[in-house]
């Protein structure tokens, strides 16, 4: 008969065990499919999480739950889950295998949303969770919104812009999103990926899951990885012959309306018996049939890659092919997205630096100074010691784009008369071949060099002509910031300052400039961008010297701390034309005016002809980009 005091040190020793053991194995599939709940924030249908919507998910969860597995890359098109998969990975390393997590989001401002809108509504309406993440109920709450603790962990919320965020400190598990769109170093400490990854060099078992979507061949960090990877990709059987295989876009055949531009029929061939069948066929029993096959061997990194073509949810062929004729319209880098976001492939840039002498011959003879198709007008200006020069380029229906006039102000910038000179340039009127006088809709000037304040004074005093000066930024690292940043007024006379992306912006220039006219079927593309010749009586300003400078700049790949990274180099000593197109291009991203609906925004015709009036012109150009 065992004693009183027995019982109760063999009771107390249970207990023990059950506090220190780990928990039972199960994936977090299985853990989301019993306890996430998906909150109305981010969900079309709340309620409870069910795995088998989304089957090709379940394998990825395995793996980063898989005690043999150390690393997991997911080079995934958009729309496929992936943040949702990122959420259960939390979860689990919150609910059920508690440990110390970092998530890692592109800049701070990134991971204040993804932790607002997404980690926050998770935490709370999982009936689990909410009872082990303590909610912020007063001052001294350690919870804030990028760093909070649960029983056995803690999660810190980082962006990889910031060293301070991605601080010393003991990480298990690590999940980095979208890592393509990280910088290349954060400030000075390096790659944020390298940062990361030396976090969890004292668990041994650490867990890396590194998500994104791919960018450029030669740059991308996700295909880097997913190519030192199992390298897997998933698989359905042929509804005729049964034979396994991926679904791939060359194996796609459809039918395209291009009157009404909508895919009318679409089918997947096999790539055994060439069978075609649709897409409801090919997805049948999709949770029992599909699996990942990996195309290489690797002892603890699992690599996974999955275009849209799989999934589930929102997104159908149909629509796909859809996307892909509006990109092949819309030019090079609207091609570039589908590649990434739909298909998951990484982009290769042909031809890194654009023929003078194509662009030279590709000259043509305008009617009138303001050719047909023209909606509107822009006008940059580029400020030297000793003149302006001043471009004015037209935008007509898909962004098709004409350069009008390329015209220099020479003088001694230290006197009013050049200043004059300019302002009166700028208030000039383009007239079209039915007399309609077009005035400058917008104008970006170049705030840069000697003469800052003067540009600030000039444009305040005129900002009623929307007549604004920018800030060009660069990083010189490779790290993309937008065309269209935002605007600051921190200047003497308060002058709304607009801060261009200057790199983004020279990509977007180049691509438009390798827009064909037309595709290989006859088909007229967006973004064409149209030069005139000079006549006896009229010079334009589109000589040679001009291409010189327009092509004056080319991409060049280059390493920084062991990261490959994109970056333009000088090829020529003068590029103010590129710099010039790349205002003239923001000018008309932050209007955003309605060029497929809008009337010409024009003063009248001499005889006869449409005109816009006052109010349409004002609605067609109003400034739906940035507030202004």
């Amino acid at each position: 008969m065992m004693s009183r005091q027995k019982r109760q040190t063999l009771q107390l020793l249970r207990n023990t065990v059950r506090l220190v053991a780990p928990p039972p194995q199960i994936g977090i599939d299985e853990w989301a499919d019993e306890h996430r709940v998906l909150s109305p924030e981010s969900s079309a249908e709340p309620g409870p999480w069910k795995t088998d919507r989304a089957p090709y998910q379940r394998e990825p969860m395995r793996a980063i739950s898989d005690p043999g597995v150390e690393k997991v890359i997911l080079m995934w098109a958009a729309q496929l889950g992936k943040t949702d998969l990122q959420l259960n990975t939390i979860g689990y390393f919150t609910g059920h295998d508690p440990a110390p997590i970092m998530v890692v989001q592109p800049d701070l401002m990134v991971a204040r949303d993804f932790s607002n809108d997404r980690l926050t509504p998770m935490y709370r309406d999982s009936p689990q969770l909410s009872k082990l993440v303590v909610k912020d109920k007063s001052r001294d709450s350690r919870n804030t919104i990028l760093y909070k603790s649960f029983p056995g962990g803690r999660i810190n919320i980082a962006g990889a812009n910031s060293p301070a965020s991605l601080a010393s400190k003991p990480i298990r598990v690590v999940i980095a999103d979208e890592i393509d769109r990280f910088p290349v170093s954060a400030g000075k400490e390096g790659d944020p990926v390298s940062l990361v990854t030396a976090r969890t060099k004292t668990f041994y078992n650490k867990k890396l899951v590194f998500v994104s979507t791919p960018t450029i061949k030669g740059a991308s960090r996700i295909e880097e990885l997913y190519e030192d990877s199992t390298m897997e990709l998933l698989h359905l059987p042929c509804p005729s012959c049964d034979e396994l295989q991926p679904l791939e876009w060359a194996q796609l055949k459809f039918e395209y309306d291009k009157e009404t531009n909508q895919c009318i029929k679409v089918g997947h061939a096999c790539k055994f018996c060439g069978a075609l069948h649709a897409e409801h066929e090919w997805k049948k029993d999709y949770a029992k049939r599909a699996v990942w096959i990996a195309q290489k061997k690797h002892a603890s990194v699992r690599g996974f890659r999955l275009s849209a073509l799989y999934a589930t949810i929102n997104v159908t062929w149909e629509s796909i092919v859809n996307d892909f004729y509006t990109a092949k319209r819309g030019g090079p880098e609207q091609l570039k997205t589908f590649l990434n976001t739909v298909l998951a492939e990484s982009w290769e840039e042909k031809g890194e630096q654009l023929d003078e002498d194509v662009l030279l011959n590709r000259r043509e003879m305008y009617h009138a100074d303001v050719p047909d198709g023209v909606k509107v007008l822009t006008a940059a200006v580029d400020t030297q010691d000793d003149r302006f020069e001043v471009e004015v380029q037209g935008w007509g229906a898909g962004h098709e784009n004409w350069h009008i006039q390329y015209h220099v102000i020479y003088g001694d910038l230290k006197q009013p008369q050049v200043w004059a000179d300019l302002d009166a340039f700028l208030k000039r009127t383009w007239a079209d071949a039915e007399g309609r006088k077009f005035p400058i809709a917008f104008t970006c000037m170049d705030s840069g060099g000697h003469f800052t304040n003067e540009v600030y004074r000039f444009c305040k005093l005129r900002a009623d002509r929307r007549i604004f000066a920018i800030k060009g930024e660069g990083t010189g690292d490779g790290t993309r910031l937008p065309l269209i940043i935002g605007t600051s007024t921190n200047n003497r006379y308060k002058a709304t300052v607009v801060r261009l992306g200057v790199d983004e912006g020279k990509s977007k220039v180049m691509s438009a400039l390798k827009t064909p006219m037309v595709d290989e079927n006859g088909f007229k593309m967006q973004g064409y961008c149209h030069f005139p010749l000079s006549t006896p009586d009229r010079n334009r300003g589109y000589e040679r010297q001009y291409f010189e400078g327009l092509t004056a700049e080319a991409l060049h790949t280059r390493q920084k701390m062991g990261v490959p990274y994109q970056v333009w180099v000088k090829v020529r000593a003068r590029n103010e034309p590129l710099d010039l197109a790349v205002y003239n291009r923001a000018a008309i991203e932050i209007l955003q005016p309605d060029l497929e609906n809008m009337q010409p925004f024009c003063m009248g015709a001499v005889s006869g002809g449409g005109s816009a009036s006052a109010n349409t012109r004002k609605k067609g150009v109003a400034s739906k980009g940035i507030q202004i």
